[in-house]
């Protein structure tokens, strides 16, 4: 009679996935029943069977044996790698005033950075932690992902923003007679109304679309600028006009 032959792991096949759960592995035996155990020697068998799907929630070293007839293969190391998921820890978004470009921020745990303008799918348009739009005219939402070798973060959205700069639509200059004050008026297309007794520069004296001038003595020029969001007009000058009381210099 020949010797048979021994039974022995002929080829297994490790995996590698992003995270935790389960992932499949294989083993193929030269005959007999394959058998999995999470120990090289002794311990309980986990799993029969050609292909295993243990759950993980890191990497993990599982072995396998062919039985057959009584008769046991030695323990073959079979391994699943879990390489961690990045994830997006912090995003900056940013504005501008009117049409132009505009530069968002990200950081990761890990990884590189990608840039898209959809949510799933798209060209990728840039990456890197700094980015920089297109040329946009509206608010315009992008978003980013971080991929570390195969695994990749779900992706974030990062806000763009584009402000209308405002401008005054109209001014109502008004009078007084004698020293005194004078309310003035002024409307904007969008943003709230600031006034100065100045082109540039100088402290907000008011707010609004009506402002009460301090007590002025002689013609005085204010100005008015609009403000939305961080995007302001010119200022306008608004005159307050100060009229000589007459008075009655004889009688007959």
């Amino acid at each position: 009679l020949h010797d048979a032959l021994p039974i022995c792991i002929t080829s297994t096949t490790p995996v590698t996935r992003c995270g935790a759960g389960s992932a499949t592995i294989q083993a193929v035996a030269s005959a007999g029943t394959l058998n999995w155990y999470a120990a090289a020697t002794g311990g309980t068998v986990l799993f029969t069977g050609a292909s295993f799907s243990p759950s993980v929630t890191g990497t993990t070293t599982y072995y396998v044996e062919a039985s057959n007839n009584g008769c046991a293969s030695a323990r073959t190391a079979v391994t699943v790698t879990v390489n961690s998921v990045p994830s997006i820890t912090s995003t900056t978004p940013a504005g501008r005033c009117d049409a132009g470009s505009v530069t968002l921020q990200a950081s990761a745990s890990n990884g590189t950075l990608n840039w898209y303008s959809a949510a799933t799918g798209g060209t990728l348009l840039g990456t890197g932690n700094s980015f920089v739009t297109p040329s946009i005219t509206n608010s315009t939402n992008y978003y980013v992902e971080s991929t570390d070798g195969t695994c990749t973060s779900p992706r974030v959205a990062v806000l763009a923003t584009v402000n209308a700069t405002p401008s005054i639509t109209s001014t109502t200059p008004s009078s007084v007679c004698g020293s005194g004050t004078v309310i003035l008026s002024a409307t904007t297309n969008v943003g709230n109304l600031n006034w100065y007794n100045s082109a540039s520069g100088g402290s907000v004296l008011g707010t609004g679309n009506s402002f009460t001038t301090p007590s002025i003595a002689t013609n005085t020029t204010f100005y008015v600028e609009a403000v939305n969001a961080g995007c302001t007009s010119v200022r306008v000058p608004v005159l307050a006009t100060v009229n000589t009381i007459p008075t009655i210099t004889s009688t007959t």
